[in-house]
């Protein structure tokens, strides 16, 4: 049977000071393994929230016609439509 983690301390009057823990190897990939499967949920909700906050984001910003397109200030006009060639160029002789 594998001996318990042991935790040494000394106390002073301002707090509490850890000067040794003793894990054993194993038990320490355990604690690291389960420490990054509880982190995967955290990681999808953060990805989530950041997704709302973008979208609501673009939502304002579309509806003042800030966003793509909808800028129309004096010096500064975007096209709406693209120009069309009206003629391909000639092929050059020689080559």
């Amino acid at each position: 049977m594998e001996n318990p983690p042991t935790l040494t301390t000394q106390s002073s009057s301002t707090g509490v000071t850890i000067t040794n823990i003793d894990i054993p190897f194993g038990r320490l990939i355990v604690i690291m393994l389960k420490t990054m499967l509880a982190s995967i949920p955290a990681v999808l909700i953060m990805y989530a929230a950041l997704a709302v906050i973008f979208l609501v984001v673009l939502l304002i910003l579309s509806a003042l016609g800030l966003a793509i397109g909808g800028l129309d200030i004096e010096g500064l006009k975007l096209p709406t439509e693209m120009p069309v060639p009206t003629e391909a160029p000639a092929p050059s002789k020689g080559e």
